[in-house]
């Protein structure tokens, strides 16, 4: 599908608050399946800017739980020290 540029700000916007797929598709006025489909379709730009949106969101809630880590909260020690160990695992 053909999504216009506003479409996919908000298919960025939405993503960044980690709303579902099919929330995101009643939003913005889609069918959910077709919306899903696109951005299962890595080569799409929707799927580009979705996944990009995602991870820079996850990135910078990550950046926050290493900065509570290093101030000694004990649940962020943990979270960061799964990520080390994920990133490691992926390596």
């Amino acid at each position: 599908m053909n999504y216009t540029r506003k479409q996919i700000e908000q298919v960025e916007e939405y993503a960044s608050l980690f709303l579902k797929i099919s929330d995101i598709a009643l939003l913005i006025g889609v069918d959910p399946d077709v919306l899903r489909d696109d951005i299962a379709d890595k080569s799409s730009d929707v799927s580009l800017n979705y996944h990009v949106t995602k991870l820079q969101t996850i990135a910078r809630l990550r950046r926050q739980e290493i900065q509570q880590a290093e101030l000694g909260s004990n649940i962020a020690i943990e979270l960061v020290s799964k990520y080390i160990t994920d990133q490691t695992l992926d390596e």
